[in-house]
């Protein structure tokens, strides 16, 4: 006779796998009218569960759970190798899971991992609201957050998005430019909050107004929209004299609409980008811009989680600062000192 298996008892109670297993690992915010169908839907079907061996051996599955909203950006890709090298070494496996911005992805994702026992996550949230749900579902499961998007109960490691943009500003500034447009990112975007802070901050300092050009909505296209809107700036006349973008990808947008509307930069306008991605150091592009550290910050969250699965249950809170990378895609203004 085929084994039952944990989707059969899940069928049975009529609840997911993942509750199944959190029911069986006696979890608190599972209800007791919950656990009983579990538990009676395990002796009909004579399921003996791995998590019952498990639970009395203290063993664990060495395995990790990563959760980003795009893996497509570079970004994230990049980090989620720091992680996956990382953990190598520790002996831990890790799962990717991509939440595509979606909230109700993300909460099945996270639902996903703990089907799979995972001993942690990692988890780049989608925003503060989405952020807010996760909790009651993981219980007491270690957990670091990566980025801005949590509660400040929270473990976190993020880079200082403030003080990146401020430092890039200052940069510009200093290189003579006046009129400087900061371009990009959806204006529900805590990140783009931030960094729009450090970058107004640098400009009132200096006696500059400065302008912006973001997103409204929750626009789930923002590459296309960086390219029309780029499209739309390079072809009215009124260049800014120089850019400072959202993040890198929004750059490598802006590039493609200067060079399709015969904008040279750094020529005509300089250009700033944020994060660094392994893109922007090409011969071609070669993009002045911001770096977070994110191999950096991969491995220290990493070694915040391992602490939590060894018994610390203190919060933690890790602030990189983060560094002008300085390449060739910003001019001096002619006549600056």
């Amino acid at each position: 006779m085929k084994r039952a298996t944990i989707k059969d008892v899940a069928a049975l109670a009529g609840v997911s796998a993942a509750t199944v297993s959190r029911a069986l690992d006696d979890r608190p915010e599972i209800t007791q009218e919950t656990k009983r169908k579990v538990r009676e839907a395990c002796r009909v079907l004579d399921y003996v569960p791995n998590i019952a061996a498990r639970s009395l051996t203290g063993q664990k599955t060495h395995i990790l759970g990563m959760l980003v909203p795009d893996i497509s950006n570079p970004y994230f890709a990049d980090m989620a190798t720091a992680i996956e090298r990382r953990a190598a070494q520790e002996g831990y496996r890790v799962l990717l899971s991509n939440s595509m911005r979606d909230p109700e992805q993300e909460l099945k994702s996270i639902d996903s991992f703990l089907a799979r026992q995972i001993d942690g996550i990692l988890i780049s949230a989608i925003s503060p609201q989405s952020q807010a749900r996760h909790r009651a579902l993981m219980g007491n499961l270690p957990c670091v957050y990566l980025g801005i998007n949590h509660s400040e109960e929270c473990s976190y490691v993020m880079a200082d998005n403030t003080a990146g943009s401020y430092e890039a500003a200052r940069y510009l500034l200093g290189l003579g430019h006046r009129d400087i447009l900061f371009f990009g990112g959806r204006d529900t975007s805590r990140t783009r909050e931030l960094r729009l802070k450090g970058f107004r901050q640098a400009l009132a300092e200096g006696g500059v107004e400065g302008r912006d050009l973001t997103a409204a909505g929750d626009i789930r296209q923002l590459r296309q929209w960086s390219y029309e809107q780029a499209l739309e700036l390079f072809w009215g006349g009124s260049l800014p004299s120089a850019i400072f973008a959202f993040s890198d990808i929004t750059a490598l947008k802006i590039m493609e609409a200067a060079e399709e509307r015969g904008v040279r930069i750094p020529e005509d306008v300089s250009l700033v980008g944020y994060d660094n991605i392994s893109f922007a150091a090409l011969p071609r592009i070669h993009l002045t811009t911001v770096s977070q550290h994110k191999f950096r910050l991969g491995e220290i969250a990493v070694e915040r989680l391992l602490e939590q699965i060894q018994g610390r249950r203190e919060r933690t809170v890790d602030l990189l600062r983060p560094e002008l990378v300085v390449r060739s895609t910003c001019r001096r203004v002619s006549g600056t000192p």
